[in-house]
């Protein structure tokens, strides 16, 4: 029932957060229109990128570990913060290095403001990045959300006064986003002071080896699954108007909101595998993949009834054409959420080399697609694409976990009338719990 309760727990906050995060796009979205939009989520997909691209797979080692021994939470703190600096300090270098090449073609609309905040929230989301991984692998669910809601409640009131201020701009809504990532880092510091006892600049060297030892399998994964998800913004800023890329970022933001059912029950699924609690086995992932992708698919399909009001009413006429490229997305969504589950799965069993290969595979295709479709159908061939992408890693991911449980495809797939009685049989304690609890008070 933990793990239930747990996935619940993260559905709820990632409720909330899709709630908040609504809230400021539209803000950001009706003061900046299409234009604005592109160049503000241009900027946010840098250090979004970079951020798990220089993090060589440690934040999935944390969780690995320390799911397996709370007492590695200790060694994980520290040796996090030192390792963010290290890290963080090379991609800021690479970074600026960068820019001087590119300010004058590709990265012309970025001003040397606008890349001070870049660099400044690297190194802050590298170490969110780790510290989230602790309280992750700590089955601190309920912390990790918390952790996850600062940014959005930042960025939704920070917004919000900005544009009644009439100061919001593309580098003072970026600049808020960034305010974000610090205040995160200051919300976690005390959880994790009180983990090492304030001895943040303790760390241990094995520990870090051992990491990396993990890390390096599941890195080149994080890496293609980075460009699977992103590359299509990139590639549209090379091809496409700005306002195309706003159009984009849009109908992203809408079928995203779709997909977090998977993200929920990841972030519930892969600490519960990797420590063998509460009696939970690799049995119960079928369940949760045909339960994912049958909350997913009927979320797809409400948003794919609603998208075009809600665009209109939300957004704005301008941003009327977000809704094809929303549509064309939501089919990839449904699969993703079940690729989630199966790769939180395979990553639990400790075989981070099947995401690995399943991403790369992939990630030629996402290649492949994009620089095919972007230049011909624009922002419908980039939707075309990940949908066609995503489908591909769900049959991936499933091809090699049918290798390690031996599982039927019907299993994953086709929800059974006994997952309907355990829901209701669910729902019905919950609402007895809730019922004793008012009686109580």
């Amino acid at each position: 029932m933990s793990f239930i309760r747990n996935s619940f727990l993260t559905l709820f906050g990632t409720i909330a957060r899709v709630l908040l995060s609504m809230g400021s796009q539209i803000i950001i979205t009706r003061v900046l229109g299409p234009a604005g939009k592109g160049l503000y989520a241009f900027l946010v997909q840098i250090p979004t990128v970079l951020v798990p691209l220089s993090s060589l797979g440690l934040n999935y080692a944390n969780t690995y570990y320390i799911a397996k021994n709370p007492e590695d939470g200790k060694k994980a703190v520290g040796s996090s913060l030192a390792m963010a600096i290290i890290l963080g300090g090379v991609m800021v270098l690479g970074v600026g290095i960068s820019y001087l090449f590119l300010r004058n073609g590709y990265m012309q609309a970025v001003t040397p403001v606008q890349l001070r905040l870049i660099l400044l929230a690297i190194p802050f989301g590298l170490l969110n990045l780790y510290w989230l991984s602790v309280l992750w692998g700590m089955d601190s669910i309920g912390k990790y959300n918390l952790a996850l809601m600062v940014q959005f409640i930042v960025l939704s009131f920070g917004v919000a006064v900005a544009a009644a201020m009439h100061r919001l701009t593309v580098t003072t809504g970026f600049g808020i986003w960034v305010v974000g990532n610090i205040l995160t880092t200051l919300y976690m510091l005390p959880d994790m002071a009180k983990i090492v006892r304030w001895r943040f600049q303790t760390f241990s060297t094995s520990y870090i080896r051992q990491t990396l030892s993990y890390g390096a399998k599941s890195y080149l994964a994080n890496v293609m699954m980075v460009i699977n998800y992103r590359l299509d913004l990139f590639i549209i800023t090379g091809f496409l108007p700005l306002t195309q890329v706003g159009l984009y970022a849009t109908a992203v933001t809408l079928a995203e909101m779709v997909g977090y059912m998977g993200n929920a029950v990841n972030t519930a699924l892969i600490p519960k595998l990797a420590s063998g609690k509460d009696s939970l086995t690799f049995s119960m992932t079928p369940k949760v993949t045909r339960l994912t992708l049958l909350l997913t698919l009927l979320a797809a399909l409400g948003m794919a009834l609603i998208a075009y009001p809600l665009i209109l009413l939300f957004f704005g006429a301008r941003f009327s054409a977000s809704f094809y490229p929303l549509l064309l997305l939501l089919p990839g969504i449904v699969a993703l959420s079940g690729s989630s589950v199966l790769s939180g799965d395979l990553m639990a069993r400790g075989k981070p080399i099947y995401t690995s290969i399943s991403s790369g595979i992939t990630v030629g295709l996402t290649v492949i697609l994009d620089f095919t479709l972007i230049p011909l159908w624009g922002i419908l061939g980039a939707s075309i694409a990940s949908s066609l992408v995503y489908l591909s890693l769900f049959a991936l991911n499933y091809v090699f976990y049918r290798r390690e449980s031996g599982e039927s495809l019907r299993t994953v797939l086709i929800f059974t009338w006994e997952d309907t009685r355990e829901m209701m049989l669910f729902v019905k304690k919950a609402r007895f719990k809730w019922a004793s609890r008012r009686e109580e008070g």
